[in-house]
């Protein structure tokens, strides 16, 4: 239930009226039309006072309505003078802001004006340089071109000389290589005859260390050949035509390194005293005087065919 204010003259009416219309009702329901049974005797009517709640009635409803219209229309006419506030800061600050521009255009102004003039000074001072470095530079283009002319005429004159002396250096190179020529012709001729007659005397004596070397060979080998079968001891199964083939390895002092069947005779014990005769034999003293180079293409390895003469039939 919502209190209502004091000085509000309408709810008192409202509980007036409301109180007598449900006196009358109540009285109506009270009194019986009805002729059939005998009136009962009357009891005092009972007055049920309700409490009615304002705002629900027409006229409470109508109340709220045109108080809550009161409260938005001030709501609204409070938002209006905000919002003109706020228009009237905007329009100051907008003010302010052109104003403060006007200020700043007019302080570029100031600024480009001084600078122009400035800048027209420099030009001015500028001009009048160029003008000074473009007339000295003119007076040094003249003085440097009378030097080069000068220098050209010295130079053209040093190089008259410098051709001339060229031409008689070149002439007496000329000379010189073609007398240097005929001396090398010569030179080459002659070397040629020595190359060649060289050439023939080593033939011969490559000829000739070729046949001592052969001889030698032939020699040391019937040597070793005459030693091995000295050394050898016949055994009882020796026969004539029995024959083996050894292979005898020489160190460069003439020792007997190894020695090994390559052939056989077809008898063991041929062959085996053929190799003790090897080993008896121990070194051959005339390989240590052999060129080392005749020795390794000769001597390294011996192949030698172990066939005595004095075999029985």
């Amino acid at each position: 239930m919502k209190w209502l204010r004091s000085d509000n003259y309408s709810i008192p009416t409202v509980l007036a009226i409301g109180l007598h219309v449900g006196i009358v009702v109540a009285g109506f329901v009270a009194i019986d039309f009805s002729d059939n049974e005998i009136p009962k005797p009357k009891r005092p009517p009972i007055v049920n006072a309700t409490v009615v709640d304002v705002s629900q009635t027409i006229i409470g409803k109508r109340e709220s309505d045109e108080k809550a219209a009161k409260q938005q229309a001030a709501a609204l006419a409070e938002k209006k003078k905000s919002e003109a506030e706020q228009a009237r800061k905007k329009e100051a600050q907008r003010k302010a802001l052109e104003e403060k521009q006007k200020q700043l255009a007019q302080a570029k102004q100031a600024k480009d004006k001084a600078e122009a003039e400035k800048q027209e000074t420099e030009r001015k001072q500028k001009a009048a340089e160029q003008k000074r470095t473009a007339q000295e530079a003119e007076s040094k283009r003249l003085a440097q071109e009378q030097a080069d002319k000068k220098r050209l005429a010295e130079k053209e004159a040093s190089e008259k000389k410098k051709q001339e002396l060229a031409r008689k250096a070149e002439a007496d190179r000329v000379a010189e290589e073609e007398r240097k020529r005929q001396e090398e012709a010569a030179k080459l001729a002659e070397k040629k005859k020595a190359e060649e007659a060289a050439a023939k005397a080593a033939a011969e004596e490559a000829m000739q260390r070729a046949a001592d070397e052969a001889q030698m060979v032939q020699s040391i080998s019937g040597l070793i050949n005459d030693r091995v079968t000295a050394a050898w001891i016949r055994p009882p199964s020796a026969r004539n035509n029995m024959k083996a083939q050894l292979r005898i390895y020489f160190l460069p002092n003439g020792e007997v390194m190894n020695a090994q069947i390559t052939k056989s005779s077809g008898d063991a014990l041929f062959d085996q005293r053929a190799v003790d005769a090897v080993y008896k034999v121990r070194k051959i003293e005339e390989l240590s005087k052999v060129d080392s180079y005749v020795f390794e293409r000769n001597f390294r390895q011996v192949d030698l065919i172990f066939n005595p003469q004095d075999l029985r039939n």
